[in-house]
């Protein structure tokens, strides 16, 4: 059945008040969480690179939801701090202080380990890994200074951090960090009351997907559940994280990938 705001009209509110912020949301796997995210209540501050994409995107969740004011876009870059840091503040003079981050931005291009180059390897590390880090850590700085209310950073991650696949290295190894990283964050955040976890997509049908994976059917049919996921199947995990109905769950990694990790 497809997702539409006349489907979603009865969802639980269980956001309801609440400021979530979604890295790499105007397309894909992040549009699809901003969405369930703004269904359940919250409101959203959407941060994409490209201005007309962005803009885009915010118009069609304004329109979703009928109250303009409820969603917000920041042009904003994860590979620069600056960028990270203004993003930030943009947001939460905007919609006031952050409950909800979901650190989604992210990307890779299959490339052989032998042709593998070093500015590739970095730019990845920079997207994926690093840039993630500085998001986690600001939003965490931000939430520790409240007490009581519900506090969450969902990381975007991949089962592709679990196997090995040819062809994914610096991708795989950058998501393998992640992991890592939420459960090093969840550990030391977690008398705060501020929860970490991971989300981590099998094949996923988003147009960047399809349009880079020449096997993308191929490899769906291959999914023990019969098809690839969709950016709605992400999204209903990720509400479920940022939701008080996961309040003790922290450094968990959510596998949402109908089986296929079990090969």
């Amino acid at each position: 059945m497809t997702h539409t705001s006349v489907e979603t009209s009865s969802v639980a509110q269980v956001l309801a008040g609440q400021h979530a912020l979604v890295t790499g949301g105007s397309e894909g796997i992040g549009y699809g969480i901003a969405e369930h995210l703004l269904d359940a209540g919250a409101t959203v501050t959407l941060a994409a690179r490209r201005p007309a994409v962005l803009d885009a995107a915010v118009e069609r969740l304004r329109a979703r939801c009928g109250q303009p004011r409820r969603v917000a876009g920041v042009v904003a870059d994860i590979t620069d701090g600056d960028s990270i840091t203004s993003m930030f503040a943009t947001a939460e003079e905007r919609h006031g202080p952050l409950n909800v981050l979901v650190a989604n931005a992210g990307s890779g291009t299959p490339v052989s380990f032998l042709e593998l180059t070093p500015q590739q390897w970095q730019d990845c590390i920079d997207l994926n890994l690093t840039g993630t880090f500085l998001c986690v850590q600001a939003a965490a700085r931000s939430m520790v200074q409240r007490e009581g209310a519900n506090r969450s950073i969902v990381v975007v991650s991949s089962i592709r951090a679990l196997g090995a696949r040819p062809s994914l290295v610096p991708y795989g190894t950058t998501k393998a960090g992640l992991n890592q990283l939420v459960r090093l964050a969840a550990y030391e955040l977690a008398p705060t009351g501020v929860r970490v976890n991971a989300l981590s997509p099998g094949i996923t049908a988003t147009p960047l997907a399809q349009d880079r994976n020449t096997l993308f059917e191929e490899r769906a049919a291959t999914v023990p559940m019969g098809r690839a996921g969709t950016p709605a199947d992400m999204a209903g995990a990720a509400l479920y994280l940022a939701s008080p109905a996961a309040s003790f769950v922290t450094g968990t990694n959510l596998v949402v990938d109908g089986g296929e990790s079990l090969y």
